[in-house]
């Protein structure tokens, strides 16, 4: 659905309560209407309208409350047995469903925040709250295109609030902030700027993007903690198509501050690329995995053990990441083997994510090749022979691990049945200990 612009206001509020999807409409409506009978006014704001006005729609919702949040987040909290988080401190709760609870109209977390003006006491810092009308709460907030609301009121439904033009903004493909401090109070609008501009294929406007540098020569990222830069960098990473943000962040020289371990080359992001089809491919086909996207996508960007410890020390990603990233780059060092066991001993010693990492050096093949073989069958394969079985005949200690890899290998390489698989465990058991007496 193409962007909304109308000139007639009366018209475009009413095309707006037709935009909204028939499956959240009466959820919504019933928050405006909870809201209104106890003397609040609600509004659904920020990404939930933006993507709607550019024809997607967003599951996880921000409802404004002119009056008490909380409050009405309680009494839906009630009516939909969810589970309620509350925030004294900024006006805000958070309801979340959890499966098998159904959550209305397929919704998993709604947001609810006291429509608020925000003081920072000093730049970068967390901000100080207190109540205010929808307005004020808007022209708080990053940007002009996330600044737009939809009143939820019964007798308002659908009508359109949007005191920034960001509608226009949003029909010219623009981002802009809503003053001259936005980056100074808080510096992690950067990478949301970057992140908007390169998801959406828009533009920062001119004053934007001066404001954006002059908080970075000033030096205002490094007033952030770790946490914050971290949780900023993670939501880059989980863009549907990472490269671009990166490459952008990298062309401000926003990334040498926050992150100067990670090398940026147009080889280096081609191999991202590459490992983000790996990654869409492998959670398709093994959706069960666990597998940190963002860990995985790091990877390539790290060069050496040194930029690699130095990160995880930086972001606190603790000894067994780092461990990981240094197998991860001694594993790079090796030529892909030619037999399947090879590849499984290779591999199979990996973190998933540096595996598909290792396995993102080469294009998504469309055939079978020994990366999808391996990433398909090898890495699920077990000897037909237990430790119990080697054990009656036996064997003891480590020579048990030892003639269950040759079992393997066996299978693996020969396509070997239990009994050939236990006759050559046994020999190579056997050699091995003539070899040690031997010496």
């Amino acid at each position: 659905m193409p962007l909304l612009v109308l000139v007639d206001t009366e018209a475009r509020d009413k095309l707006m309560v037709v935009r909204i999807p028939d499956e959240v409409r009466p959820v919504l409506a019933l928050i405006g209407r909870v809201a209104h009978e106890t003397g609040m006014t609600a509004y659904v704001v920020g990404g939930f309208v933006r993507d709607l006005l550019l024809g997607s729609l967003a599951l996880d919702w921000d409802i404004v409350v002119e009056g008490n949040a909380p409050q009405l987040a309680k009494g839906l909290a009630d009516r939909w047995k969810a589970s309620l988080t509350v925030h004294h401190r900024f006006l805000t709760a958070t309801l979340q469903w959890k499966p098998p609870t159904p959550a209305p109209a397929k919704v998993r977390r709604i947001d609810f925040v006291t429509a608020r003006r925000e003081r920072y006491p000093h730049p970068a810092a967390l901000p100080e709250v207190e109540p205010a009308t929808i307005e004020e709460d808007l022209w708080r907030r990053d940007f002009s295109i996330n600044a737009i609301a939809i009143c939820l009121a019964p007798h308002r439904f659908g009508e359109l609030v949007d005191p920034t033009n960001g509608c226009t903004d949003l029909q010219h493909g623009i981002i802009r902030a809503l003053h001259s401090k936005s980056f100074v109070d808080d510096p992690t609008r950067i990478f949301r700027a970057v992140r908007y501009e390169q998801r959406f294929g828009f533009r920062m406007e001119r004053k934007t993007l001066r404001w954006l540098c002059q908080a970075r020569d000033e030096s205002w990222l490094t007033h952030l903690s770790h946490d914050r830069i971290k949780h900023e960098l993670w939501r880059t990473l989980q863009e549907r198509a990472p490269r671009k943000p990166l490459q952008r962040l990298h062309q401000l020289r926003i990334l040498p501050i926050v992150a100067p371990e990670l090398r940026i080359t147009r080889r280096r992001l081609g191999w991202l690329e590459r490992l983000t089809e790996w990654l869409e491919w492998f959670g398709k086909r093994f959706p069960e995995e666990a597998v940190e996207r963002e860990w995985a996508l790091l990877l390539p960007l790290l060069p050496t053990a040194e930029a690699m410890a130095s990160f995880c020390e930086r972001y606190q990603l603790g000894e067994r990441r780092k461990e990981e990233g240094i197998a991860f780059l001694r594993a790079l060092k090796r030529k892909p083997p030619r037999k399947p066991s090879h590849w499984v001993w290779w591999l199979n010693a990996l973190a998933i994510e540096a595996a598909l990492a290792l396995a993102s050096r080469v294009t998504l093949p469309s055939m079978e090749t020994p990366w999808l073989c391996y990433f398909t069958r090898w890495r699920f394969v077990r000897p037909d022979i237990s430790g119990n079985v080697l054990k009656a005949y036996g064997v003891e200690g480590p020579a048990i691990a030892f003639g269950l890899r040759v079992a393997l290998a066996a299978k693996l390489d020969e396509g070997a049945g239990a009994e050939e698989q236990l006759h050559r465990a046994l020999n190579a058991v056997r050699r091995r200990a003539k070899t040690a007496d031997a010496l």
